[in-house]
């Protein structure tokens, strides 16, 4: 997708890699508390209140959190568009006929078993999962008997589709079939999905992160691109409750360092939004982009308001789950951080590149994560300001 600012372009495109099934919004609270327990991402929170951590926290985004002082003004957004279908994966396993038993990966999903055994082992690690159904017919049976589930509910999905709504309101919209739609200069986004193919995500890095300005993606989603590419830390097989902070950090400078822009390399990438569920990392080439610090609160936020389909945060209904204190880099003599609810956002600086890191505050019965992560992606950019030298 695309943006133009009166004039000047400037533009984004969502491109969605996958296809999407497994969705699990909508446990039982109890459920969801249980789940949320078992991944330790931390200790109890205090009391809610304006003194509790989870408080001063959002006061502290709130004052953070301002308009940039050139504001996207059009936007191109791609074809990618879908209807989610909502409900519960433990009831739809029952109305398939099958019992939860030993969960199992799979890149590639071909049965009713294989669905199955993917469900559990993605929910026993709290993370979300996109896997490819290459059975035609059991995957329309499957989907038929959840779209009609007295329970469902749908929604509009895609990258492109939920984050051309987040600008609908505030920009004009255009739609782009492709990257050759898109006038030289105009700076593109990319929000990755999950995907098991490394020849195709390698083909990825290489032939389209130099098209693009601005990538967003998960934990699981830099895990895979850094094992496809042999890059740090990517003797990793997977992450171990919430993703160590100096780990993320050394793989988005690898990551800017070897495909990002440069003055020696035909390359427009220069920003990445990393979000996880604990907190979120926005990395920079310096001298492109500003107003970041906002971009990386306000997409923090959101994820908590979105999930728990609240206008403002709550915070009775949110919980602190970030580290207390980390290190910013795992590979060289990285800074230890320790982290104050009253100065949310981190900022430090590496060879060129700048971090900004702020905590999330984590929806303790959340009601919908359909699209949280597109989002985040669509508020962090709505708040960015790209340097019109771009």
């Amino acid at each position: 997708m695309a943006l133009w600012r009166g004039s000047a372009y400037a533009g984004f495109l969502a491109l969605a890699v996958g296809c999407v099934f497994l969705l699990e919004p909508q446990l039982p609270g109890s459920a969801l508390r249980s789940l949320w327990s078992s991944l330790q991402l931390g200790p109890a929170p205090a009391p809610p209140g304006a003194g509790s951590p989870e408080g001063r926290l959002a006061a502290a985004w709130d004052a953070l959190i301002v308009r940039p002082a050139r504001r996207w003004r059009r936007v191109a957004v791609g074809v990618n568009a879908c209807v989610d279908v909502v409900l519960s994966g433990v009831k739809l396993l029952r109305a398939l006929g099958l019992s939860p038993g030993n969960g199992k990966d799979h890149s590639e999903l071909r049965s009713r078993n294989d669905l199955e055994e993917a469900f559990v082992h993605f929910m026993g690690k709290g993370a979300a999962a996109e896997r490819f159904f290459s059975d035609k017919e059991t995957f329309h049976d499957i989907a038929q008997i959840a779209s009609e589930f007295p329970e469902a509910q749908h929604y509009v999905g895609g990258n492109a589709a939920l984050i051309g709504q987040k600008f609908a309101a505030n920009s004009d919209l255009k739609v782009v079939t492709s990257l050759s739609d898109i006038p030289t200069g105009v700076p593109v986004h990319l929000e990755l999905a999950s995907m098991t193919n490394k020849e195709l995500m390698s083909n990825i890095m290489h032939q389209v992160f130099p098209a693009v300005t601005s990538l967003g993606l998960n934990e699981q989603e830099l895990l895979f691109l850094s094992q496809s590419a042999s890059g740090p830390h990517s003797s990793l097989s997977s992450w171990n409750g919430v993703p160590d902070v100096g780990v993320v950090s050394d793989i988005l400078f690898w990551i800017l360092k070897e495909h990002g822009k440069s003055e020696s390399r035909a390359s427009d990438l220069s920003r990445i939004h990393f979000h996880t569920l604990a907190y979120h990392i926005l990395a920079t080439v310096d001298g492109h982009w500003a107003n970041q610090l906002a971009a990386v609160a306000a997409g923090a936020r959101v994820a908590g308001t979105q999930a728990c389909a609240t206008e403002t945060i709550d915070t009775r209904r949110v919980s602190l789950k970030a580290p207390h204190e980390f290190m910013t880099s795992r590979l060289e003599a990285g800074s230890r951080v320790v982290l104050n609810p009253s100065e949310p956002v981190v900022a430090w600086h590496r060879e060129g590149v700048s971090f900004h890191f702020t905590p999330v505050l984590v929806c303790k019965d959340p009601v919908r994560t359909v699209g949280l992560g597109d989002a985040i992606s669509a508020e962090g950019l709505f708040y960015s300001e790209v340097h019109p030298h771009l």
